[in-house]
């Protein structure tokens, strides 16, 4: 089976009819067969069109885990029959050859160096968005463009730990709003009222839930909110 060929590293995020993986990038040690094993023609002229061969890889990588995750649920049999595809403002959602064996309404992907990151929901009025950061001194350069100091962490963090965190928490909230690139992550205030556990609120109101874990230098970071009126009409 398909699903045996990649193993996926399990994290601490599933759960409330979400399921979220990693795949180590480094395992597509045959892209461009895992490519054709996995890719709908669609997908497959947007991989050709990629041009640095550490972007290629990374993107594959990213549908490689969603469409395993949905191989390993049984809600696909063949992932050359599901396609993900992205709406006007770059939002990923899922297209089906087939009907699947279980629902599945929203998805979201991440990728960043070492790992690719999926989520996806089977409930049909949550939305979800998931990001992976390095924790390195990367983001000390543009701290006060996302960092602010409203944010409360439950606990003291290292300096750089605490940066990732904020950026994969309120990136992975910019993508379950599904604005597109101008929506700004800076105006986001997160606050963990316990380990691990997060809310988030934007400018405009709008609630969410998050989760994070760290998994060997990285943080993953999973948002979550509910409104009725992104159910898919009849």
């Amino acid at each position: 089976m398909l699903a045996q060929d990649l193993e996926l590293v399990p994290l601490g995020l599933s759960g409330e009819g979400v399921d979220v993986a990693l795949l180590d990038v480094a395992r597509l040690t045959h892209p461009e067969a895992t490519a054709a094993r996995y890719l709908r023609p669609s997908e497959l002229e947007e991989y050709a069109g990629l041009q640095l061969e550490h972007r290629r890889r990374e993107w594959l990588a990213a549908r490689v885990c969603l469409k395993t995750m949905l191989l390993e649920r049984r809600s696909i049999s063949d992932p050359t029959r599901c396609a993900i595809v992205k709406d006007a403002t770059g939002r990923p959602g899922l297209s089906f050859a087939d009907p699947p064996a279980e629902p599945v309404h929203d998805c979201s992907l991440s990728h960043k160096g070492r790992f690719a990151c999926a989520g996806v929901s089977r409930l049909a009025a949550t939305r979800l968005g998931v990001d992976i950061e390095a924790i390195s001194p990367r983001l000390q350069r543009i701290e006060r463009a996302f960092a602010r100091d409203r944010d409360r962490p439950f606990r003291p963090r290292p300096p750089v730990e605490r940066l990732a965190l904020l950026w994969a928490l309120k990136e992975a909230c910019a993508k379950a709003v599904g604005d597109g690139l101008g929506f700004a992550i800076g105006a986001i205030s997160c606050e963990e009222p316990a380990e691990g556990r997060h809310h988030l609120r934007t400018e405009d109101g709008r609630q969410f839930r998050g989760r994070h874990v760290v998994h060997d230098g990285y943080v993953v970071a999973l948002c979550l909110t509910e409104d009725a009126r992104w159910v898919a009409a009849p």
